[in-house]
């Protein structure tokens, strides 16, 4: 299979294959392996999914020399690294100062929570919104794609007037993103 079209042709089906594939073989690998624990493992694994797509996105990889499975792998195994040696930096610090690091640990935990809560509400709000808004700003803020491109795309016509269009979605983006923001925070 040719994941590197399949992710660019339908982005959301070749996703989940690449999850439900190699998330617990990935997950065992890093456990056995690694000795990374089950939530460091999920949260390395889905990096690992992220920066292949992104890669893709962005046309940084064109095609595979191996396997996908080695890919993510590879991935996984730089970002485990980069924990360990993380790892150590925070033990070592801590023998310094164990209620400033209890501070920062919590402030942390904190901030990860209120981004993952922020991306959950985003990814909500843009779902509400619905094409053609929803494909417009993927195109330009994800796909980095230009004004032109755009409007030859989508059937607008001219640059200005896709520009325009962007601009009333992502006002009725950041409209719905407050709503669904006001009614989370008041359920919770």
């Amino acid at each position: 299979m040719d994941w590197i079209e399949h992710l660019r042709s339908d982005e959301n089906v070749a996703l989940r294959k690449i999850y439900t594939d190699y998330r617990q073989p990935c997950l065992h690998w890093l456990r056995s392996s690694l000795n990374i624990n089950h939530e460091d493992g999920i949260e390395i694994f889905q990096m690992a999914v992220i920066i292949l797509y992104d890669n893709v996105q962005k046309g940084k990889l064109r095609s595979l020399t191996g396997d996908i499975k080695s890919y993510i792998f590879s991935i996984a195994r730089n970002k485990s690294l980069e924990l360990h040696r993380k790892y150590k930096r925070e033990i070592r610090q801590e023998e310094f100062s164990t209620p400033l690091k209890s501070y920062i640990v919590e402030e942390s935990i904190l901030e990860k929570e209120n981004l993952e809560e922020r991306i959950e509400t985003s990814y909500k709000a843009l779902q509400i919104l619905g094409d053609p808004c929803k494909t417009l700003l993927q195109l330009y803020y994800y796909k980095s794609m230009k004004m032109e491109d755009i409007s030859q795309l989508m059937g607008y016509k001219n640059a200005a007037t896709t520009k325009n269009q962007k601009y009333k979605c992502l006002r009725r983006l950041q409209s719905i993103y407050q709503t669904h923001k006001i009614q989370n925070d008041s359920v919770g």
